[in-house]
């Protein structure tokens, strides 16, 4: 590992205290990945801390808010924001490499619309994101955690639904994607037990692919081997 590398990375230790965590830590981390890191990061990364942003200050105009948990390589991310100029959008990841690429997908088209973090989203959920800030929350395939004695440690349960409700905007909305049937299942479940938010599929359960939301290389994979992908849109009412 390169010893000058951003301060983004020096976050690990504490990071990875958590006794239960949504993820793990596996994915490693490239020369160019690690020289995005050093380039990149104090224009377009955010460090954690326990103080709530002020996102107008944040982002160089002042428009609705994307956030977006456990964008991958960036790649759809970055295309969402290309195509979204009239929205911000933040991101959050756990991993170095995935931080690295997005970083150069940011730089590359000079984007002042997106902003990450490189820490576990609840953590940045309860210290950095004050109440009904949030226009939208996107999860896009989740680790599903499928045996079921790891299923503690998935990301959308019950509390995070509720956490989320509170970041929201009145009719903001959560958008998540798996294609692990169990999953979309207990989702459905997590968010019909509620009155605070609305399923807006026809038939309440689950939606078809927005049309503007980028296909991922990891899904088309999925898809190739016949898997289903589950899209689950709600919107919350305050």
């Amino acid at each position: 590992m390169n010893e000058n590398i951003s301060p983004v990375i020096f976050q690990k230790k504490e990071l990875f205290l958590r006794k239960i965590r949504s993820f793990v830590v596996r994915r490693r981390i490239t020369k160019s990945q690690v020289s995005a890191i050093n380039d990149f990061w104090p224009r377009f990364g955010i460090m954690f801390e326990k103080n709530f942003l002020n996102l107008e200050q944040v982002f160089f105009k002042n428009m609705p808010i994307v956030l977006e948990i456990g964008f991958g390589t960036g790649k759809s991310l970055v295309k969402t924001a290309i195509q979204n100029l009239d929205k911000n959008f933040l991101g959050i990841e756990v991993y170095e490499s995935g931080i690295g690429n997005c970083l150069k997908y940011i730089n590359k088209y000079n984007l002042n619309n997106i902003k990450i973090i490189f820490y576990d989203a609840v953590e940045v959920l309860n210290n950095m994101i004050k109440n009904e800030t949030l226009s939208r929350v996107q999860i896009f395939f989740p680790d599903p955690w499928e045996k079921r004695r790891h299923r503690k440690r998935r990301m959308v349960t019950k509390h995070f639904s509720k956490v989320i409700h509170k970041k929201l905007t009145n009719n903001g909305i959560i958008y998540i994607v798996t294609d692990v049937e169990t999953y979309a299942k207990d989702i459905l479940y997590i968010f019909d037990d509620t009155s605070k938010y609305i399923n807006l599929s026809d038939d309440q359960r689950y939606v078809r692919r927005l049309r503007n939301r980028p296909i991922t290389k990891f899904e088309k994979k999925g898809i190739s081997l016949g898997k289903v992908i589950f899209e689950l849109i709600f919107r919350c009412i305050k």
